[in-house]
């Protein structure tokens, strides 16, 4: 697998890291498009890439911005934690309010995933790790046989996430983390 991270220099706001994981076939997925911009319509399209679906860790606004444009363009579903579907319009719950105001609505409605559900977008395996905490439907991608885990804002580098914006939680932590903690220790996250 191939992951090509996109970053953003925009310190006015709040953006997410967004990823587009290629498999060998030149299929591909996007995991939480922070922006609402054409830079991954473009890659995709100039890559020859075929995009199979979109995945979002949770359902804050800094993760989920740039859906719209990606499903419209490419007619692809995303997916979510059935248990984030009441934030995608929400205001409040997916912190729009507190970035810039804007009401955003999601034109489709999202595939709900599960804990231990394996979607098949890819030639490999996308398996789904519910790890409550940032979120109560907060979730992991996880590629087994290429060892690459997608957290969102459950982890950062050195750190864990924040629980302290609506439905987060302090308490599942522990039991998410185990989670996370029983993989390989060769997993980059």
């Amino acid at each position: 697998m191939k992951v090509i991270p996109f970053y953003y220099d925009d310190f006015d706001d709040l953006n997410a890291n967004t990823y587009v994981v290629i498999d060998d076939l030149n299929q591909c997925v996007v995991i939480d498009p922070s922006k609402d911009y054409d830079g991954i319509i473009n890659y995709i399209e100039k890559n020859n890439l075929t995009l199979k679906g979109v995945l979002l860790t949770h359902g804050h606004i800094d993760h989920t911005r740039g859906v719209n444009k990606l499903i419209n363009h490419f007619h692809v579903p995303y997916f979510i934690g059935f248990e984030e579907e009441t934030l995608l319009n929400h205001p409040l719950m997916n912190c729009s309010i507190f970035i810039d105001g804007k009401d955003i609505k999601f034109n489709s409605k999202p595939e709900l995933v599960s804990e231990g559900e394996k979607l098949h977008l890819l030639n490999e395996d996308i398996e789904c790790i519910h790890t409550p905490f940032h979120t109560s439907g907060s979730y992991c991608y996880f590629l087994r046989n290429s060892k690459l885990l997608f957290t969102g804002d459950f982890l950062f580098k050195g750190s864990v996430g924040r629980s302290d914006l609506p439905t987060g939680s302090n308490k599942d932590f522990p039991h998410s983390i185990q989670k996370i903690m029983a993989l390989d220790d060769e997993v980059k996250i």
